[in-house]
Formats: structure tokens, sequence, C-alpha cells
């Protein structure tokens, strides 16, 4: 398992290691090997690496680093930032490197600017978890002179990003690859700093998960396909689940469309579109593998005030409801959204229109709660903040507060969208960590509440079913960029490759 830790809780985890398990300078040996290991593979054959070391532990980190690169023939330099190191352990290492290809850039600016531009690959460990406030003007233009180098990597943190709030120096380093150690730094998750990082890889430096008695949330991992259910012989459609997916307007045809094929890939046994009148006809004729619910229309293609009397015949007979999905933001939508969040007995989600129907009426979840109905909920920042009253800049400060608070008050799964997506369910918090541009498309959202919606129709836990359906939902773009640019990736091309992966 991994986690996502404040620096408070790193260092707690770092003590409990050394006390248990492995020494602080086996856990710094252990993080420049793996960091150097990868270093390593960006390097080209003859390629020249700078390595810039701070004063502190991430500058012992690039000494082994240094070390790592020069025992396998790369030619190296070290850069001191900010002079010698000052803890015990970064000496220890720092007293294994030849002198030689040592430089100090605070008494030699010019030969350490000559270095890192005649280098192929930077490797930034100056401040790592140490940084907040503004960076030292020295320091600034020595990142400014490193982003400069054809292949940029940093070390746990870049150098100029606070690392539990995800502020970022106009001066910071900006590197092609973060290396982030042991676990994930809270900030790194937060939309301040995320552009800013490029790749993220996340390296195991031997601290066990025991010691980790303090962390803001876990990281969501491959197990997430382990829950769909297996399909024994046996098995009949009815065995998989019966969806109501209350769709679509004649304005939002396609969210209805893709929301229901989407739980369909996904593995719903059955699956029952309710819809307007002119959303039947249109997709009747494409998508053949659900029923139909013709829902009554006004004269612009949005359901009527007298839906809910169609959607109560149904209701009894679902394992799951999906409503929202181009639902359309109207009177008529949050009656019916109310009316089902009211009476239906098994699990719902909400997702876009279904959301911002209850803004303002939080009670409705809190009364499901109540009865023991689950609810999921999968809004974006903006639909967020129209349901929980905060800002979306106070949304996107604390991503994790903001989706664990309101899980806490309403007792609803709380999916907040966006790069590194949350998922809460009271104190009990899950960090996403698959997905890329390929989703910043309209109907990627529809896709995901098809694919939570039909884990929860098979009769997988709330709490799974959501963090289960974010990563195969950003695994699948993440396997299709593989294939095709980003921007060219479509929400149904979404849909189509969730069988492969």
């Amino acid at each position: 398992m991994s986690f996502v830790v404040t620096n408070a809780q790193m260092k707690s985890a770092e003590k409990l290691c050394d006390e248990r398990h492995i020494s602080y300078s086996q856990m710094m040996k252990n993080a420049g090997n793996a960091a150097g290991e990868r270093v390593l593979t960006l390097c080209s054959e003859r390629a020249t690496a700078a390595v810039l070391c701070g004063s502190g532990n991430n500058g012992g980190d690039g000494f082994v680093i240094a070390r790592k690169l020069l025992e396998n023939g790369v030619d190296t330099r070290v850069i001191l930032a900010s002079g010698a190191p000052k803890t015990e352990i970064s000496r220890e290492y720092f007293s294994l490197l030849p002198r030689e290809i040592v430089f100090d850039y605070n008494h030699d600016k010019a030969r350490c600017n000559a270095v890192l531009c005649g280098a192929d690959i930077t490797i930034d460990c100056v401040f790592g978890t140490g940084f907040h406030g503004a960076l030292p003007e020295n320091i600034a233009e020595l990142m400014m002179t490193a982003n400069s180098v054809p292949i940029k990597v940093a070390v746990d943190v870049p150098t100029g990003v606070n690392s539990d709030t995800g502020e970022a120096d106009e001066h910071c380093f900006q590197p092609d690859f973060t290396l982030v150690l042991a676990a994930m730094k809270r900030g790194l998750i937060n939309p301040a700093c995320v552009d800013i990082l490029g790749k993220i890889e996340l390296l195991d430096i031997g601290i066990p998960d025991d010691c980790y008695e303090e962390f803001s949330a876990k990281i969501s991992d491959e197990r997430a396909y382990s829950v769909i259910p297996k399909r024994k012989l046996s098995a009949n459609k009815g065995t998989f689940g019966r969806l109501l997916n209350i769709a679509g307007s004649l304005c939002y045809s396609g969210a209805a469309a893709m929301s229901t094929k989407a739980a369909l890939r996904t593995g719903a046994g059955l699956c029952t579109l309710a819809a307007p009148i002119s959303v039947v006809k249109m997709l009747g004729a494409s998508l053949h593998e659900t029923t139909y619910l013709p829902l009554p229309e006004t004269d612009d293609g949005f359901v009527a005030e007298n839906c809910t009397e169609r959607v109560a015949e149904m209701l009894p007979k679902m394992n799951a409801v999906c409503i929202g999905c181009g639902l359309g933001n109207s009177e008529n939508t949050r009656i019916l959204t109310e009316f089902v969040a009211k009476n239906a007995e098994c699990p719902i989600i909400l997702d876009a229109d279904g959301i911002n129907s209850l803004g303002g009426n939080i009670n409705v979840l809190k009364e499901r709660t109540s009865a023991g109905r689950a609810t999921v909920l999968t809004p974006h920042p903006l639909e967020f903040s129209r349901l929980s009253g905060l800002s979306v800049a106070e949304i996107q400060r604390d991503r994790i507060k903001a989706a664990r608070d309101f899980s806490e008050e309403t007792g609803a799964v709380v999916l907040l969208k966006g790069a590194f997506t949350v998922i809460s369910h009271g104190s009990e918090v899950f960090v996403n960590p698959t997905g890329n541009a390929a989703l910043a498309k309209g109907g990627s959202g529809d896709v995901l509440a098809g694919i939570i919606a039909a884990l929860l129709a098979q009769g997988v836990q709330p709490l799974n079913a959501t963090v289960s359906g974010a990563f195969i939902h950003g695994k699948t773009a993440e396997k299709l960029t593989e294939q095709m640019p980003a921007h060219a990736v479509l929400a149904m091309d979404l849909i189509d490759a969730l069988y492969r992966f």
C-alpha cells in the first residue's frame, strides 16, 4: 500500500522505520540507489549529468545518486547549492565522492553554470520536503539555469515547491520527472503545482506499511481490478445486477449513450435507460443492449414534471440507480433527483445535473445515510462548490480535506474529480494515481459514472466501486495514449477500450 502524507507524517514514518526496521542511513542509501537506477534509464551513451545538492538530507540522496551514476560510467558533476552538507548521514555519503567532481555554487557560480549548460541531464536534490516561503536569490538563479538542461529530474519534491501545500515559487525547478520517495507528499496532488511536476513516479525506499501510523490518504492501485465480479458458467444476466440509468435530454443525448454503454461494458447484467422520449427515439437505433423507459418531456426535450410516476415503478426492481448525466439543470430535474434520493432503497450515484439539483439541500443525502442507503457523488470542483458551499479556491487548496469533511457530514461517498481524483467515505480517503489529459474532454465524466454504476449494480461496496471505477477509468486513458495522442482520445474510445485492460 502507498500513502499520501504531510511532512510531519513522513518524518514520523521515517522515525518508526529507524526504530523498528532500517536506519536513517540505509533509507538514504535506498533512496539514492532507487533514484539513481531510474536516472540511468534516462541517460544516453556518453551522457553528462549534474546533480544539484542541498545541505540537508535531500542533498544526501543526491550524493548517493552521483556515486551510482559514476559507478555506471556516467560523466557526473555535483553542485553544492547551499554549501557543505550539514547532517551526519549526508556527510557520510558526501565523503565517498571524489572531490574533483564537486563544485560549490556560492564560491564559483561561473564554473557551476558552465557545468549545467554542458549537462544532458540534471538531478535536483536541493530542498526536498524542506522548502517553504520564497527561494533565496542565489537558489532561484541556479534553478533558472537548471531549467534549461534537456532532461530534468526532481528527487522527492522539486526545489521551490512546498510539499505540504503545493504552492510554488515562480523560479522553482520544473522537472520532466519527479521521483517521489516512499510516499506521495500531500501538496503534490494539489492543482497549484500539478502541472510543474512532469511525470510522477513513486519509489520504494524500504519503509514498511506498519510505519505509517499517520497518513492523509491511501493511493489506489492495481487491486482495483479485483473487485469486478468473476463470471461463473452458471451465471445469467440477472446475476450481475439491474441498473437504472436516468440520463439524457435532447441537447445532451450523448451523455445518456456514453454512461449507458460504459455501464454495459463494465459488466452490468441489465441496464434500463430512462430518458426523455426524443432521446429514446434517437438512441434506440444504435444502442441495442439496453432496455428503455421513455419519460415525458418538455417542449425543449428535457424531463417533464410528471416523470416520477414512471420511475417509481422501476425503483424496487433495481440494484443501483445512476441519475444526472445530461439531464439538464431544471426544476423538473431537481424534483426527479430528490424523488430518487428519497425513495431508492438501492445504492445511487449522482453525477452532473443530479448533483447540481441538490445544491443547498444536502439534508436529502443525510436522510439517505440515516436510513442505511448508500450514495455516491461524482462532482468536479465547480459542482462540488455548489453542493458544499465552499469556493472553488477553498476546495482546490486542500482537496483531501474538502472531500473528507463533506463525506463525514453527509455519509455519502464523495469522488472529487481532477488530476489525482480524491475519493472519501468518512475518514477513509483514497487518491487515484491514474489518468491524464486525455480525460479533459466532454463525455469522460459520463463514462466514469457508468463504470461506477455498473460496479454498484453488481454488488460491489460503494467505496470499493468508486475507488476501482476511478482507477480503471484513468488507467484506460493512460493505455490509450500509448496508441494515440491525448488530444485525439474520445470518450467513446474509453468505452471501447475498457475490455482491453
